[in-house]
Formats: C-alpha cells, structure tokens, sequence
C-alpha cells in the first residue's frame, strides 16, 4: 500500500484534534471572534463556558494556546472563520439558480406524527411551495410539511390537525408555538404576536397602526442591510409585508384557542378552516360567543384563587359597575330588538349590535342588512351584504357620520358598554347596549354574571341611590322576578363611590349610600372605589380602534382584549392551561 505523506498543516490540525474535539475548538473559536479583545478576563470567560457546556475541566493555557496558535496559522484561521448561513441561503434563491425552491431557511414539522386515531407512526412530507415568515425584525421564507393518515383521513399540520374538513387545536399542538401557522402564504413568529399582545394592552395601539408601523420597520430594517450586505446588493429581494386583515383574524383565533385552554380542562378545539373566510369566521365568533363569555365570567370572578398580585386581605371583596358611551362603534339604528333569557326581567330592550350597511345604493344607510325598511330592494341589500364582508370598517364610509368640526355623529355611534369590576381592578363582565343606560339594564348585567360566577355582597355604582330604590319597589314583581339569582339583590350592600358621592343631593346619599357610612361595617375600607371609572379611561383610549369593529367580532374582541388586561393585572401568563 502507498504510504500518503501529511503536511505540516495536517500535522498540526492532528495535534489540535488530540488535545481537544473538533466541534469544541470550533466553539472556542467563535467564541473567540465574538468576545471583543477588550473585555477584561476574556480567556477565563472561554474557559468558563466551554467548561460548563461540555462538562469538561480545560485550563487557560490550553484554551489560550489553541486560540493563539490558529490564530498566527492563516490556513487554521481560514477554516474557522464564520459564514452566514441566512445570508447563503438566501444568495441561493434570490439568483434564481434551478431546483432552490426547495431551500428555506426555516423547516416546520408537524407537532406530532403519530396518528391522532390509530397511533400509526407517519412520514412528514413537505410542501413544494414555502411561505413567507413575519418575524420581528425581519420576514424570511419557511416550507411546511404535514403527516397524512390516509385510513383515518387525518393531516397533521405543525400547529393543528384537519379530520373530516375540521381544523382542530389540541392543549398538546399549541404548544409547538414558536411559529403559528393558520392558513394562506403567512407565518406568525410568536414573538411578533406576544408583542403585539403587549401593545395593544398597554399602548392601545390597534392592528392598522401595528401593521403599518411593523411594514415600515421591516421595509427600513431591509434597506439598511442591503446597503451593506453584498448578497442582497447583487441580487433582487422582495419584501412580504404583514397583511392587517389575515394577521388580525389570525391573532383572534389564536387568542381564542389559548383563552379556551386556559379556563377550561378541554383538550381540544375547533376553529374555522380558513382565517381568510370573513363568513366562515364570523359564523364561528356567533357560535362561541355566548360560551366564551359564560368562561370569562366564571373564570375572572374566581381569580383570587391563583393571582399573583391581589392583596387577600381585600381581593374581590367590592364589585363596582359603571358604563361610557366613549369608545363606541356604527351600529343599526333599529331599537326593537329585546333580550328574554332573563325571566326576572322579562323582556329587555337591547337593540340591534349590528352594523349598518354603508357601501351600496338604494339603501336606507342607518339600518343594517337584517333591518332595512320596505323601500328597499332586495337586490340591493343582497349586494349590500356581500359588500359588507370587510374585516376591518371601511374608513372612507365613515365620512358621512363626521361633523364639520371632525368629530363623530354619535347618533350613529351610540353603543353603551356596562362594565362590572371587582375592586382588584379585574373586570369580570361587560355587555354592549344600544339602548340607553338604567337601573333595569345594570339588574340584566348582574343577573347574567350571578349565573356563571359569583359576586361579593358589596357593590359600588356612581347612581346607587337610584338603583336601590329601583330595588326596593320593583323586587318581587313582573319587573323584577324573585328567583335564585335576584335573591341576594334586597340583601346587597349599596354605596355610591366616593368620587361621585359629592354631588349627590338626596338624604340617603348623604347617609346610608356613602361608602363609608357606619351602616356598610368597614366593607369598603381601603377599597379604591373608582376602578370603574379607571377601568372606562383606559378603554376610551380604544375610541379610533373600536369604531371598526363589526358584530359579533367586537364582542370576542372585547372579550380577548378584557382577559389580556386581566391576566396582566394579576400576574399570570396567557399561555398557561387548566388554571
């Protein structure tokens, strides 16, 4: 046999190889290329963390001898010098070179593959077209690849599995997480929509402000590395933008899955098979509205049992109740719609939730599809209807609704919200009225929450006074119905809060409804009887972001966005389950 003769080189990378391995000389040395030479104890921090990450128990002089002896070599140097991956992969496909399609930077797999029915194992396959990840900082190509049990009809997707024309979440397929795919050509990261979460709660910023405010970053973020990147100076690269519609419908039903998750022992759910489907979504939000309502209250009105910020002493010791008609929306002008779920009350005027319709012609422009008057044909509301379908208001229509001086008609915006807040500041209840705001509607609040959770036998309310009288005379009669769930309202400790308490000039506004009079005991010590009106100068910061938002998506908006503010005044992550 030939003999082969090394070299020097060769010798030398042999003596490196028998003195440490491969992959941790090249962990060394990017170590090594990254730490500036100024950081004082720069070897010792080497050590340190190759030490740690690969168990071993290296000296300085070995760590510090490596680096310098590769470091004086050119061709030891050369082979660990770092090269960008990202920046190869995307040379290759922006210049267009035969077969790169299948390239990506990115590979999502499905959450399992093993068969959700048969537990039979399966082979993922990858689609042949990739879609575009929007990321925080940048967006970037992905392929998809499911798993399909053709004897159980199951396809598994990396975030859901789709059975019998059934897109399916389950507690386990949520938590493959770290990119949310839906439907269509766009990727969520879940960093963009954690920050999205956290501007909306916090800064009130609403999706076509985030959309536009994410485009221009990304487009700015692009230019200024292809100034400096060669790859993308030689080569054409077109930028995906956030689409405002598909990442808004996206975010709904993502919240959605994770709110059912969090307050229920559920282990899976159906959500519509395409985010894209205006009808298809909306039918859906119609469906579970009711429900995810039912488990907010429920949920919330519990909370002491797992907050992390309430004071025991004085958690959900005081309900306070309130409504503003700030933050309001476009909504029919037809009055006689009424509620009669309550029997205590009877009948109750509600309104129409809807929204007008605004875009087609020979139709009366106050009511919506369901409300038109007589004059109208009804070939007109039926293209009136299909023209509705926008998930967002169409901001040219509302010029009609806008006075001289720039401010809304509020004949036409005239939805009244009622809030119910615990005195930890977690609310636990709303509703939307058209109609107007009375003693009989705040009895229709709280005799829906006292069906699906319980409320303390204290409440705040800036017209208490008139509600208990309300009380007195009507409690027992068809007005108001003795039963199981109005049977703590004679009983109920009533004050006027202090804020609003001033101002009230009857007797007993000036004795028994003053929340600290003698009569309530000390229940409301220490109590900040104004959450309420907190609670609504918070929301009236929405005003702009609400006025786009049609029925029934504003309700599991509100919904969403109410137990997003929730979970951070009590300290709990969203993303937890059965809590």
């Amino acid at each position: 046999m030939r003999s082969v003769e090394i070299t020097d080189e060769e010798h030398g990378f042999i003596l490196m190889m028998r003195t440490m391995r491969l992959d941790q000389i090249i962990c060394v040395m990017m170590l090594n290329n990254f730490l500036p030479k100024e950081l004082p104890n720069k070897f010792d921090h080497i050590v340190n963390i190759i030490n740690l990450n690969f168990n071993k128990s290296y000296e300085i002089h070995t760590i510090k001898t490596l680096i310098e002896f590769i470091s004086m070599h050119p061709v030891y140097n050369q082979l660990f010098q770092q090269h960008s991956l990202d920046e190869m992969i995307q040379k290759y496909q922006t210049n267009n070179v035969a077969g790169s399609d299948g390239v990506n930077e990115l590979y999502l797999k499905p959450y399992t593959i093993e068969c959700i029915q048969c537990k039979k194992q399966l082979k993922p396959t990858f689609s042949h077209r990739s879609k575009t990840v929007m990321s925080l900082v940048r967006t970037f190509k992905a392929l998809i690849s499911t798993c399909v049990c053709q004897d159980c009809n199951i396809q598994i997707f990396p975030n859901f599995y789709i059975h019998n024309n059934k897109k399916i979440f389950t507690v386990e397929s949520i938590k493959n997480d770290q990119y949310i795919y839906l439907n269509g050509n766009q990727i969520f990261e879940q960093n963009l929509l954690i920050d999205f979460d956290h501007q909306l709660v916090q800064n009130t910023v609403s999706f076509e402000g985030y959309t536009n405010a994410y485009n221009l970053k990304i487009k700015m973020i692009f230019e200024r590395q292809n100034q400096s990147s060669s790859v993308m100076q030689s080569t054409s690269y077109n930028i995906t933008y956030l689409n405002e519609r598909n990442f808004q419908m996206a975010w709904l039903l993502i919240n959605v899955v994770k709110f059912f998750f969090m307050t229920t022992n559920e282990k899976s759910i159906t959500i519509p098979m395409s985010a894209r489907d205006v009808d298809e979504c909306n039918d859906f939000f119609l469906m579970i509205k009711s429900d995810l309502y039912e488990k907010f209250v429920n949920f919330w009105t519990r909370h002491q049992r797992f907050t992390r910020t309430c004071d025991p002493a004085t958690c959900s010791r005081v309900f306070i109740v309130d409504g503003h008609q700030k933050a309001n929306r476009l909504i029919c002008q037809h009055k006689n719609v009424f509620d009669n779920t309550i029997p205590e009350l009877g009948s109750v005027q509600v309104g129409c939730l809807y929204t007008p319709l605004r875009k087609a012609s020979n139709v009366d422009h106050r009511f919506c599809q369901h409300h038109q008057p007589p004059r109208a044909s009804s070939s007109a509301i039926y293209q009136l209807i299909d023209g509705n379908k926008e998930i967002d208001l169409d901001r040219s229509a509302l010029i009609q609704y806008i006075d001289k001086d720039g401010s809304f008609n509020d004949e036409l915006c005239n939805v009244f919200r009622s809030a119910t807040f615990l005195n930890c500041s977690v609310i636990v209840g709303f509703t939307e009225q058209p109609c107007s705001e009375g003693s009989e509607c705040k009895d229709f609040i709280w005799i829906c929450l006292t069906r699906f959770g319980p409320l303390p036998a204290a409440m705040c309310y800036d017209c208490a006074c008139t509600l208990k009288l309300f009380v007195e005379k009507h409690f027992g009669s068809e007005n108001l119905k003795s039963t199981n769930f109005t049977a703590f309202l004679p009983s109920l400790s009533m004050a006027i809060d202090r804020f609003h308490v001033k101002n009230h000039k009857r007797a007993m506004c000036k004795t028994i409804m003053r929340p600290d009079h003698e009569c309530h005991n000390g229940i409301y010590n220490a109590i900040n009887t104004q959450v309420a009106e907190q609670g609504f100068a918070y929301l009236s910061k929405f005003k702009n972001s609400f006025r786009g938002y049609n029925y029934p998506k504003s309700t599991i908006f509100f919904t969403i966005l109410f137990h997003l503010k929730n979970c951070t005044i009590t300290g709990i992550s969203p993303f937890e389950q059965s809590v």
